[in-house]
């Protein structure tokens, strides 16, 4: 999957425009996408009348946040909504506003003009299992920066992916560069600048234009930027947010683990924050890339029983859905998801199918038909999650995770996998080729079976996938 970065105008009111330089995943940048209107021109933040309102300020209660109000059945969003399927951003948010806080906490704190920029030890690591909500927490982050005001040393995001920081590290100094230092006014020229493979692309007034390539030379580390560009030129604090940061390769002198370090250790006296978002074991793979002192995690994992009912009435209120006396519907749909975010998305898809049929009258839907929708979902994603590896030892599976006790450590499971893989022999119990106990343990992390908590015991963060990767071991070899 290639990376890169766009610029994008963002229009506040008709007197103000500002222009915010995202590398962005072509995954992410297709939900930033589905955000501009027919004119191609990107409209974020819009406050005041005859301006749309995308992407409104959070709720500062941290408990919802609904992405547009509709008062009246929108049904062409929510069909949008329904044909994105897994890839339709949220189109609400809920909870996680501690980590949320703590991070824009600490890009503030980084930011002391006069003083010296940078916050030593200040990564902060956000990590969960496939379908725990890290990038809709990455995304809400973009969407804060975008629809606060304009103010200097308001801290600014920049997504970059694990691909394009292993790859290409010279044109990520340069966008760190770029979306700090540059005043409001100066944004639109600093395009034609893009250094290296740095390519962008400018929507201004519904035209895309593709920035023309420099002679100017990137900065190849962190002190050659901080050299061309001092900390008192810097318009703003950073944060940069890796996106699947378990994909760097754990090498602590390579050039990207090395940025990495010099960003941690705020070595340049530069005003930056690192966000690593990541599967279950990402705090690990940080540690392998020579971070170490201050590392503060947050875990995505299942929203609590309210947050549940907010989202599924935040989407409701999202598109307009009449959902007089359904209340207690909408919590019987929810609950199988148990709190999961892609479960409960599931959810919502199902519902958006439904409300289709009836023009957003909840009343008059099957919700039984709902329930199946999402079932067969969920079942859908398990399958997914249970790599080739997985099946060909199905039965040590389903005996490690049934056998597996909430609190764990890392040795306590590794010896289970041993003493589960040597108790039998035959078809589905021995360790697949290429695998010992270790890395085993890894691979149900990365699937999502397993998760390391910030003691680092372990847990398994989705108990319905759990329940699922144990009857699948016992069809075979039921266990006596």
């Amino acid at each position: 999957m290639t990376a890169r970065s766009q610029l994008y105008v963002l229009k506040r009111a008709p007197e103000i425009r500002q222009i915010f330089l995202f590398s962005v995943s072509s995954a992410t940048n297709s939900k930033l996408l589905s955000l501009q209107n027919k004119s191609g021109t990107l409209k974020i933040g819009a406050r005041k009348s005859g301006l749309d309102r995308r992407i409104p300020l959070m709720s500062r209660s941290g408990k919802v946040k609904v992405r547009r109000m509709a008062k009246t059945f929108d049904r062409i969003g929510l069909r949008d909504f329904v044909a994105g399927g897994e890839m339709s951003p949220p189109p609400a948010f809920v909870g996680r506003a501690e980590a949320i806080a703590d991070i824009e906490s600490a890009a503030r704190l980084a930011w002391r003009p006069g003083l010296g920029h940078g916050m030593p030890g200040a990564t902060r690591i956000l990590q969960g299992a496939p379908g725990a909500g890290k990038s809709s927490i990455l995304a809400e982050l973009e969407s804060r920066c975008l629809a606060a005001p304009l103010n200097k040393g308001m801290p600014r995001v920049l997504a970059v992916s694990s691909t394009r920081l292993a790859e290409d590290r010279s044109s990520v100094l340069a966008s760190i560069a770029a979306v700090g230092r540059m005043p409001i006014n100066e944004w639109a020229n600093w395009a034609t600048r893009l250094t290296g493979r740095l390519s962008a692309s400018v929507g201004f007034a519904g035209m895309t234009v593709e920035s023309a390539r420099s002679n100017e030379e990137a900065p190849s580390h962190l002190f050659a930027l901080a050299a061309a560009t001092p900390p008192e030129a810097w318009d703003a604090p950073v944060i940069i947010a890796v996106d699947e940061a378990q994909n760097l390769p754990p090498d602590a002198r390579s050039p990207h683990a090395l940025l990495l370090q010099e960003i941690h250790n705020a070595e340049a006296g530069l005003p930056l924050t690192l966000v690593l978002a990541g599967l279950g074991d990402t705090l690990d793979r940080a540690r392998e890339l020579g971070l170490t002192r201050g590392l503060r995690q947050h875990e995505a994992g299942q929203l609590a029983e309210d947050e549940s009912q907010a989202l599924m009435e935040g989407f409701c209120k999202r598109f307009g859905l009449r959902t007089s006396g359904c209340g207690m519907r909408l919590a019987d749909l929810a609950a199988p998801a148990q709190g999961w975010p892609r479960h409960l998305h599931f959810a919502l898809q199902a519902l958006g199918e439904e409300a289709l049929a009836e023009d957003g009258d909840l009343e008059k839907i099957d919700w039984n038909r709902a329930e199946a929708r999402a079932a067969h979902s969920r079942l859908r994603y398990y399958r997914g999650q249970r790599t080739a590896a997985m099946e060909a030892g199905e039965c040590l599976v389903g005996a490690v995770m049934s056998d597996l006790v909430e609190g764990m450590s890392r040795m306590e499971i590794i010896d289970l996998i041993a003493t589960k893989a040597s108790s039998r022999f035959g078809w589905g119990w021995a360790l697949p080729s290429g695998y010992d106990p270790e890395n085993f343990l890894q691979l149900l992390t990365h699937q999502g079976a397993l998760q390391r908590r910030t003691d680092s015991s372990y847990y398994c963060p989705i108990p319905s996938f759990r329940n699922f990767l144990i009857q699948e071991g016992a069809k075979r070899f039921p266990r006596g």
